[in-house]
């Protein structure tokens, strides 16, 4: 008899101990974990991401006034001049050029023929040009001069070359200021305007970002053949503000213009919010551990989320993951964010 009560009452804790078990993992299994978002206000933001290269912002191209033939360049690339420094001395191209050279190579070639004919006679009648015999006259010079401060950053003449009054002979840009030439999509242009903040940043100076402002968009639109095909876009210039040595005329430079901003907005990520088959927006508010299904009106979106106008208030915590979950669902936050 005593031994049946032990038996009896092994295999009622064994009972026991398994219904405990079962139940456990059942309630366990019912919770579902998800992530979860703590919306608060913050300064939203649109803008369009455009790429494009930097370069110096105040470039001055140098031209001569006529024809002439450079002397001597004072100048190389790279030299820091000052406004009217001298770059270069130039002579004019009828004092002892073209011409001159002609009149010589006739007065040699008779001198030739006289000689060879054996008519010593008629060497006494040929006289060289003046300019040889008496020697080349000074040329008239004249001083070509920078029309601003800056960087040398190319000369297209060399010494004893021709300049042509329509080219340019030297440019000369400023080091302190740089800009961001883009290149923006026709669907993305009437977002921009003059005035609009940018961020700039690119691999040249990785970990940087400079802050910039759009100071011209072009008047014009052009056709830019790319690996995706053609497509129209129209250029848009941006200053870079307080460069640094990091970034350099020629980098690529990515550039977030700013196209809206608007301060103290409650905003969901987009992928929390839900729409039922009626288009009534909803998210999954998280109460104590209960996944609690809360209608919502959206209003503005941006490109972290979409703004809040009812529905939710500051500090509410939001499941990010609501294909998870059902309204009333028992759930345990595993990643918690914050909208800031």
């Amino acid at each position: 008899m005593k031994m049946k009560k032990y038996v009896m009452l092994i295999t009622f804790t064994s009972i026991a101990l398994f219904c405990v078990y079962f139940v456990g993992n059942l309630y366990k299994g019912s919770i579902v974990e998800v992530s979860t978002i703590k919306v608060n206000p913050v300064t939203a933001k649109n803008s369009v991401l455009c790429t494009g290269k930097v370069e110096r912002s105040q470039v001055c191209s140098v031209y001569a006034q006529s024809a002439a033939v450079v002397k001597e360049i004072h100048v190389k690339t790279g030299d820091e001049v000052k406004k009217g420094e001298v770059l270069m001395t130039l002579g004019d191209i009828t004092d002892d050029t073209d011409v001159e050279q002609e009149d010589l190579q006739e007065a040699y070639q008779s001198l030739l023929e006289a000689y060879q004919s054996g008519d010593t006679s008629a060497l006494d009648s040929l006289a060289l040009p003046a300019a040889a015999s008496a020697g080349t006259q000074p040329q008239k010079t004249r001083k070509l001069t920078a029309p601003i401060s800056g960087t040398i950053t190319s000369i297209s003449v060399q010494a004893q070359g021709y300049v042509d009054p329509d080219k340019a002979v030297m440019v000369i840009s400023n080091n302190n200021d740089l800009q961001v030439r883009l290149s923006v999509n026709e669907s993305q242009i009437s977002e921009i305007k003059v005035g609009q903040k940018a961020e700039i940043t690119g691999v040249g100076f990785k970990g940087t970002t400079f802050e910039g402002v759009v100071t011209d968009i072009s008047s014009e639109a052009k056709q830019l053949v790319s690996a995706y095909g053609q497509e129209t876009i129209v250029e848009v210039l941006v200053s870079v503000k307080d460069p640094t040595e990091v970034i350099k005329p020629g980098f690529t430079a990515k550039t977030k213009i700013i196209t809206s901003e608007d301060e103290n907005v409650l905003v969901a990520p987009y992928e929390a919010v839900r729409a039922d088959n009626n288009g009534n927006e909803f998210v999954y508010k998280l109460d104590g551990q209960k996944a609690v299904k809360t209608p919502i009106l959206t209003k503005e979106e941006f490109e972290n989320g979409m703004e809040i106008v009812s529905g939710l208030k500051k500090d509410d915590v939001i499941i990010t993951n609501p294909d998870a979950v059902t309204a009333g669902a028992r759930v345990v936050p595993v990643e918690e964010g914050d909208s800031q």
